[in-house]
């Protein structure tokens, strides 16, 4: 399903595609909306979105005896994700009074154009897919800031993923705690943002009796590991950490630890997760390869309560490409904005309430139990406690091995 800049109404299970909310046979009381790339170069994954967001709302067409719909909007230009596009249909969004709230954005790239707009009009946003560190905090020079974002100086932008850094961390505790590993030397190819990553994992390391013994940062994807394999061996590494994308050579790279580091284990991040190419690039005897992933898949849980609302989504979207990364969370982010709406037109006596009062309802939100997880979000609007899973791959495939929980701060 390809198609311009189109809005999809959903009241119940039933979608209507037309040009505007304003056609939709049925007027409701309350929108809620989203700004996918669902018409972009093999948008199949966005699609499934698209459909978890409308599934939420369709669970619940009302909220306290008001009409629910759901407006979908697309951001693509031609076959890319657009930020002209996507400050566009935040302006759209804005206009209607009927918006209460926003899912997404739906990447970081996307949402340093959006956020400013949404922030000044105070429509909530709740994201399931960005994670980049400079959205809430200033933990490194970043353009634009995270307070740059906000310019009416207070926060309106809520999302259930860990910023991206946090994959360090996670990486370590894992690595530290349940492979024995303690001394890592560490290569990234992804700039001052890769540089967090390896802050962070060096850090956790640390605590737990661990050390990075030596690092490499190339400003140029290297085709030749070899150097820098040589010194990790030399450094005493019994692991190697990887701060880069499957692009930039890195299941490569583990081929040539594996000849120069025989026992050495390989450490990543999403850049590699879940990547087929890369189970192609490290051949049939890989050496052990461990990556993180920023997105709880709820299909491994063994929850029961969890289990039955997989099958209701599963029963409605029955074909395997229905249920990908982060559906999930797109459907716990559509309930958490309407658990935020209802509450909001409680404490309104009924009436339905401001956008400035569904974006405090949100940052009230406490222990809000989803598929993917329990949420609370903090003063930034990031998850208290994010999650993200650990994965290896074994047998020529990757296997799904833990979640990984990070405390509260």
């Amino acid at each position: 399903m390809r198609r311009a800049l189109a809005a999809v109404i959903v009241s119940g299970l039933a979608a209507v595609a037309c040009q505007g909310v304003e056609e939709a046979a049925s007027r409701p009381d309350i929108i809620i909306t989203s700004d996918l790339p669902v018409s972009a170069y093999n948008a199949g994954e966005i699609l499934a979105l698209e459909q978890a967001i409308g599934f939420a709302i369709g669970q619940q067409p009302t909220i306290e005896g008001y009409k629910l719909a759901y407006w979908s909007l697309d951001n693509s230009l031609g076959a890319q994700h657009s930020q002209v596009r996507g400050r566009a249909n935040v302006r759209r969004m804005i206009a209607n009074p009927r918006v209460l709230g926003m899912v997404g954005p739906h990447s970081s790239f996307i949402a340093a154009v959006e956020m400013p707009e949404a922030n000044v009009a105070h429509l909530a946003m709740v994201s399931p897919t960005t994670t980049g560190s400079c959205l809430t905090v200033a933990e490194r020079p970043c353009s634009p800031t995270a307070a740059s974002l906000r310019p009416s100086g207070s926060n309106n932008y809520f999302r259930i993923t860990p910023r991206d850094p946090l994959q360090g961390k996670a990486m370590a505790s894992y690595a530290a705690t349940k492979l024995g590993v303690r001394r890592v030397a560490a290569f990234n190819e992804s700039g001052s943002e890769g540089t967090l990553y390896v802050n962070e994992f060096a850090k956790e390391l640390a605590l737990h009796g661990g050390a990075l013994v030596y690092q490499q940062t190339y400003d140029e994807t290297p085709d030749n590991f070899s150097a820098f394999m040589t010194q990790a061996k030399a450094s005493g590494a019994d692991a190697v950490y990887a701060v880069a994308d499957w692009s930039q050579n890195t299941c490569q790279a583990a081929v040539q630890m594996n000849g120069i580091m025989p026992g050495a284990i390989f450490l990543a991040t999403d850049g590699i997760t879940l990547n087929d190419d890369c189970l192609a690039d490290l051949g049939s005897s890989p050496p052990q390869v461990w990556a993180t992933y920023g997105y709880v898949d709820p299909t491994t849980s063994a929850d029961p309560v969890v289990k039955k609302q997989i099958a209701d989504y599963r029963k409605a979207y029955p074909k395997e490409s229905d249920i990908g990364p982060y559906v999930f969370a797109a459907y716990d982010s559509a309930r958490i904005l309407i658990d935020a709406i209802t509450r909001a037109i409680k404490a309104n006596g009924g009436k339905l309430p401001s956008r400035p009062q569904v974006v405090s309802a949100l940052a009230q939100t406490k222990d809000f139990v989803g598929v993917t997880g329990t949420y609370s979000f903090d003063e930034n609007g990031d998850a208290m406690s994010p999650m993200m899973s650990v994965y290896r791959v074994h047998g020529g495939r990757w296997e799904f091995v833990q979640v990984h929980k990070f405390g509260t701060p």
